[in-house]
């Protein structure tokens, strides 16, 4: 069974404060979360989309796993 799905809103960023992009492919989003990296204990990760791998913002470690 298919479900319809909606678009979310687009963000004007004509009515922010910040510099915001909208990203239109989902392969080019790099998401940060709040997770101490196993390597150097830096407090921020990252999730690229397009690789499915998550990252350190303060070093170079990646993973395939969130918690590794």
């Amino acid at each position: 069974m298919l479900h319809e799905v909606t678009p979310a809103p687009r963000i004007d960023t004509n009515d922010v404060d910040q510099d915001l992009g909208v990203v239109d492919d989902p392969a080019g989003l790099v998401l940060a979360i709040d997770a101490v990296c196993p390597a150097c204990g830096g407090p921020e990760r990252t999730f690229t989309v397009a690789t499915g791998l998550y990252g350190c913002t303060r070093c170079a470690h990646t993973s395939p796993e969130g918690d590794h």
